[in-house]
């Protein structure tokens, strides 16, 4: 059969310094730095010539595994199609499996219909219509950008990009200009598209009427403040998402890359919370926490090759199922029976002398965190909640 070069390297074994000795003449800094390396002069006669130029090549063939062709993209399209169409039904089978689990090991005497279409349609079809209408526009902005200062159809290839430069404008200097300018001119769009959807998430209120002038300012100044504290929020988040994602191309990362995984997804779920809780709205947090969602799959790209890249990615998806099935709902709990556990502590440390009145008013305390406790148990905000969380993992 044939044979296809994949990969080779070249090796220099037994390697000397053409440089001559010292005592015919040779330089001594360079035999220095050449012997700091191991390497000695070459073999030379009693003229100080080298004795011979020749050498011996040596070829040796590997065959690599199916992996290694595979990391390498050494196949064609058909065979990394198979290899997707395997991962996601992989992906599937675990969500079957978990499901069938919990079918089989339910107490309910009539467990409910499986709904997973009627979700994803519900779920899927505002997402794919809102990043469809947004993609439109930005996506116009970019080539409008793209050609106005890049070498296509308008350029500034003649301007300076210092106000203190004269003459005419090099080539190489038009290259980083318009790469500079470029550059610029996305980070202004990125900012304006921000700030337009903070306007569009928190909007000013309509439908109300104001009689005092100083509510009015009252009113516009927490408007603003609003706006202010979610976009410094977002940014500070951003920020540490960049260094995450700097941190995924280091060695570190890529030796670690399982357990990184692991105290990743540990860390977003503890941002979920701290996000949710400063802003005291789930739809405002939704946005900053699909951008750390975002951000957690692409640091998969770190991965060494390709296969690990896969593996890695799997093991996303089982970190995913046991979050959802383990850890959000042991936070749920914690958080929901907080209140009520809060005044059990205080009876035990200090509630055995208390005064009439402290005992209507701890009773009164009880009563109000068992009904919310109830309220937050039953009804419709557990089924917001998962539905806000599904949302989000899905955007």
């Amino acid at each position: 059969g044939e044979k296809r070069l994949v990969e080779s390297r070249l090796y220099f074994d037994e390697l000397c310094t053409t440089q001559q000795p010292e005592h015919f003449g040779g330089s001594t800094n360079i035999l220095d730095m050449m012997q700091e390396r191991g390497i000695y002069p070459c073999d030379v006669d009693i003229n100080g010539d080298i004795k011979s130029h020749g050498y011996d090549l040596e070829i040796q063939y590997y065959a690599l595994g199916w992996f290694a062709l595979l990391n390498r993209f050494e196949f064609g399209g058909f065979v990394y199609f198979i290899f997707f169409t395997l991962v996601g039904l992989t992906i599937c089978v675990m969500g079957g499996f978990v499901y069938g689990m919990n079918r089989l090991l339910t107490k309910l005497r009539h467990p409910p219909q499986f709904m997973g279409f009627s979700l994803i349609k519900l779920v899927s079809r505002p997402q794919i219509e809102g990043a469809t209408l947004a993609f439109i526009p930005y996506t116009a902005a970019i080539l409008v950008i793209h050609s106005l200062f890049s070498d296509s159809t308008i350029t500034f290839n003649d301007v300076h990009r210092d106000w203190l430069r004269g003459g005419k404008v090099g080539e190489k200097e038009q290259i980083e200009n318009a790469i500079g300018r470029l550059g610029s001119a996305f980070i202004v769009l990125g900012f304006y598209s921000v700030y337009k959807a903070i306007q569009k998430l928190i909007p000013a209120a309509q439908g109300r009427r104001v009689d005092a002038g100083s509510d009015a300012k009252g009113d516009t100044g927490s408007l603003a403040s609003k706006r202010a504290y979610f976009l410094w929020l977002g940014l500070s988040i951003e920020a540490i998402l960049i260094c995450l994602l700097e941190f995924s191309y280091s060695d570190v990362f890529r030796n670690n890359i399982y357990r990184f995984k692991v105290l990743f997804q540990l860390c977003q779920m503890l941002l979920d919370i701290v996000t949710s809780h400063i802003m005291g709205d789930r739809l405002l947090a939704a946005p900053l926490l699909v951008s750390i969602q975002m951000a957690e799959l692409l640091v998969t790209i770190g991965a060494r090759n390709f296969v690990e890249f896969t593996m890695s990615f799997l093991v996303e998806v089982s970190l995913i199922i046991v979050q959802r099935l383990f850890l959000y709902p042991l936070i749920k709990i914690v958080f929901t029976l907080w209140p009520r556990w809060k005044i059990l502590a205080s009876d035990a440390l200090g509630g055995k002398n208390m005064t009439r009145q402290e005992k209507q008013e701890r009773e009164i305390r009880w009563k109000k965190a068992n009904e919310d406790i109830e309220l937050r148990s039953e009804g419709i905000e557990p089924l917001l909640d998962s539905l806000s969380i599904y949302s989000v993992e899905k955007t």
